[in-house]
């Protein structure tokens, strides 16, 4: 059969000095269709290692020359290269075999050879070349591999530096709200490293992508609103630059909700779990689930107006439709209807008895449905464990339903899947149902009450977050005094100046603010504290971090937050009454 030419390792080499057996085997190969080439001697092999040449055919006679000069050009080959030779032994008496012979001269010039005894048939030759020609075709595939692997890593690193872009122009526009982001995105390399270890690439570039374009309309929004509002305040134009100035806030508080569920996503912290309005939650999701699912795919609500609100973290609540709007849209590759559907069931024992995992009681229940590819039965069954997988490798993590499945359990609740291969699949999260009204989407809180002149001692590592926190109190009615560490705190701490609050960074460098924090109670044991923390409020509450007349504040926060928080620990009885 002749032989099909390929783009690169075709070429097959044959020196062979003496005779005529270099003529005789070229004609041999080329009326089989192969690219032959004839080489003189070992210098002009060593000149024609390039990426046509597939294989070498060398007669034993032709390494009476000097050898060194092919043994470097071997050398000098890239890692995935190792040209195959075949080398006919030359016909000798002696007490070894001619091809172990052959085998003691070759060996310490090339790697990659094996040796044939002369005579030799047609057919073996033959054969001897496409073997040799398949192991250099593959050697080709391997530097192919090499390089996708390459262009891989080069996206990854360019999503990287996207990031790091995001991160510069903030810090152009917006001091501390760039230092936030900062933080947020260390957070976010650490996670992409945890990924990087575990080989998911193809989770790391769906989540670096999702954020980058998440930040960057928030970015859009609070770098436009500020650049209207410089060049009205600049020609004196005040008229409607509230609402600038709301638009500009609008996006910061949004980003800092997306940093604060990164947070939740990579450090698996507990859930803040409350009475949550599901129908406005989902409502508040429409855009970025339209944007999720693609063009392809139709979305469609139906909401039930009539249910009570659920118990649920809302954030965690939102990343677990979102996940499974994800699985809907990659189960339809060709188009289809993803609908979001809300209600309200009741569970008696009897039911609950035959369903896994369920408790007798009211849920309101999410169900997120496709019309896509479906599962079989026996597929069902393992949706759930961690890194189970139905996507090719590359393509899935094979965390996301185990993550909505865990996070339904925390909340007291369960989840159930229904599927028919060709018809699509729907899964129900079931949450507890509670009569207490929900969260409402928008509304106000209150704001904080002003300060008597209370002294207040701040104890922040970063500058800029300390003048904040400074500002934040005199503008609020307090008076504040400033440390930058355990170091500066303690001795204000000692001494007898009045002090009606301390305010610290938890993360302090030395002495962290816990430690502070008892610190301070052995000098002034009454004395109220407020913690403040970059990380998810829940955890330090849930592992006993507080202890009596202390509270917590998670960054980014207002104006208000703030001062709200330092009225509920100075006068928790007037808040209790009101």
């Amino acid at each position: 059969m002749p032989h099909r030419t390929a783009k690169f390792g075709h070429r097959v080499l044959v020196a062979a000095p003496y005779g005529r057996d270099a003529e005789s085997v070229a004609g041999l190969l080329r009326r089989e269709g192969h690219d032959v080439a004839i080489s003189k001697d070992l210098a002009s092999i060593a000149d024609r290692l390039d990426d046509h040449l597939g294989a070498v055919i060398l007669t034993e006679e032709a390494l009476g020359a000097d050898r060194r000069r092919l043994r470097a050009a071997l050398d000098a080959q890239p890692a995935w290269s190792d040209v195959p030779f075949i080398v006919l032994a030359a016909r000798r008496m002696g007490p070894l075999p001619p091809s172990q012979a052959a085998v003691l001269r070759i060996s310490d010039v090339v790697d990659n050879f094996t040796v044939f005894e002369r005579p030799l048939s047609s057919i073996s030759l033959l054969s001897a070349v496409r073997s040799a020609l398949r192991s250099r075709q593959k050697q080709f595939e391997m530097r192919d591999h090499l390089a996708e692997i390459g262009a891989r890593n080069a996206a990854l690193a360019r999503s990287e530096e996207e990031l790091r872009a995001a991160r510069d122009i903030l810090a152009r526009n917006h001091d501390q709200l760039e230092a936030m982001v900062a933080r947020r995105t260390e957070e976010l390399r650490r996670a992409q490293e945890h990924l990087h270890q575990s080989q998911k690439m193809e989770a790391v570039g769906q989540l670096t992508g999702g954020i980058a374009h998440d930040f960057n309309n928030m970015l859009t929004g609070i770098i436009g609103a500020m650049d209207i509002m410089r060049r009205r305040i600049a020609t004196g134009r005040f008229e409607g630059i509230e609402r600038y100035m709301d638009a500009a806030t609008t996006s910061a508080n949004r980003a800092a909700g997306l940093t604060q569920r990164l947070l939740a996503f990579s450090r698996r912290q507990s859930l803040d779990s409350r009475p949550v309005d599901v129908n406005a939650l989902i409502g508040t999701l429409g855009d970025l689930l339209v944007r999720t699912i693609g063009e392809q795919v139709a979305l469609e609500t139906r909401l039930d107006p009539t249910i009570p609100a659920g118990i649920a973290d809302a954030n965690q609540l939102e990343s677990a439709i979102l996940n499974l709007a994800i699985n809907a849209r990659d189960a339809m590759p060709e188009g289809g209807t993803l609908s979001v559907a809300t209600s309200c069931v009741g569970i008696d024992p009897a039911i609950a008895a035959g369903m896994a995992d369920a408790k007798p009681g009211r849920y309101v229940v999410v169900t997120v449905r496709d019309t896509g590819v479906g599962m079989p039965p026996e597929l069902l069954d393992k949706v759930f464990e961690p890194f189970f997988t139905t996507k090719p490798l590359g393509q899935g993590t094979g965390l996301g339903l185990s993550m909505v499945y865990g996070f339904a359990q925390q909340n007291g609740g369960h989840v159930t899947i229904d599927s028919t291969p060709g018809k699509g699949t729907a899964v129900s999260i079931y949450l507890p149902a509670t009569e207490r009204a929900g969260i409402d989407a928008g509304q106000e809180m209150p704001r904080a009450p002003q300060g008597a002149g209370q002294q207040v001692l701040v104890v922040e590592d970063d500058p800029s977050v300390r003048l904040l926190i400074r500002d934040v109190l005199e503008e609020v009615g307090y008076a504040a005094i400033e440390a930058r560490d355990g170091q500066e705190a303690v001795p204000i701490l000692e001494s007898d100046i009045a002090i009606d609050l301390m305010i610290s960074d938890v993360g302090l460098p030395g002495m962290n603010g816990r430690q502070l924090a008892d610190t301070a109670r052995l000098h002034r044991p009454d004395l109220p504290i407020l913690f403040v923390t970059g990380y998810a409020e829940n955890a330090a509450i849930r592992s006993g971090f507080l202890g009596a007349n202390m509270g917590m504040i998670t960054k980014p926060f207002s104006l208000d937050d703030l001062g709200r928080k330092i009225d509920e620990i100075l006068a928790p009885d007037r808040i209790a009454a009101g």
